[in-house]
């Protein structure tokens, strides 16, 4: 293979494995941001059954404060009972008995239907404390896992931009301006395998004499249709497909 060729599809190896680093750097944001939006969902899950709980406490304390009313009216009719005069008086006085005593017993139904919702909103409140936990304890992970996952990046990085110093200085001046210039033109892929007559970039299959001189791997040869340059890449038998 001609070592101006070699040393492209070594330059572009190198290019392709920085812009792998980069790409999974610029994606760490939003994974932690991700991970934030779950804590928060699970958060707001908590912060609803805790509002729901005590809305539920309100209602029974307000019930119980006029359950306490309707009993000191009652002592009150008791007391007043000894002074009653007549028949007449004695009825109404009955009445009101029986009025606060239906009230009372309405006011304590609906307070024990909270408390049977209090059981249920106390069961949805633990369960949704336990899942801010697990999501809080996963994102702290998460967020380390990405974070040495970013410092590893990063350390590819300058691996990879010190060993593409020498990489570029063993390609010719014109093929390497060339390169340079279709790596910016062609989102970062200036060098392509031809496999089986194919541009492997932009899928395109070559002129037989162009197919022929990307075989022979002795000149710099581009694809007519990506103006990218080629290299041969010989295709897997059936056998040695089943091999791998």
């Amino acid at each position: 293979m001609l070592e101006a060729l070699s040393s492209l599809i070594a330059l572009q190896a190198l290019d392709s494995a920085a812009d792998a680093a980069r790409k999974r750097i610029s994606e760490i944001p939003a994974a932690e941001r991700a991970l934030d939006a779950a804590v928060a969902s699970a958060q707001a899950a908590v912060d609803s059954a805790r509002g729901t709980a005590r809305t539920n406490a309100d209602a029974r304390r307000a019930l119980e404060k006029d359950v306490s009313a309707i009993d000191g009216r009652m002592a009150k009719f008791e007391d007043h009972k000894a002074a009653v005069k007549t028949n007449q008086e004695f009825q109404a006085l009955n009445h009101e008995i029986e009025v606060a005593l239906a009230g009372k017993s309405a006011l304590e139904d609906r307070i024990i239907a909270l408390m049977d919702e209090a059981d249920t909103l106390d069961t949805i409140l633990k369960d949704a404390e336990t899942v801010l936990a697990e999501r809080t304890r996963d994102a702290n992970a998460g967020k380390q896992t990405l974070r040495a996952d970013r410092g590893a990046q990063e350390a590819e990085l300058g691996r990879l931009a010190a060993a593409r110093v020498p990489a570029a200085a063993a390609v010719p001046a014109p093929d390497l301006a060339k390169y340079e210039q279709l790596l910016k033109g062609r989102k970062g892929v200036a060098v392509a395998a031809m496999v089986n007559g194919l541009c492997t970039a932009c899928h395109v299959r070559l002129r037989p004499n162009a197919e022929q001189q990307v075989r022979k791997s002795d000149a710099i040869v581009t694809c007519d249709s990506c103006q990218r340059i080629l290299y041969y890449v010989a295709p897997v038998s059936g056998n040695e497909a089943m091999r791998q």
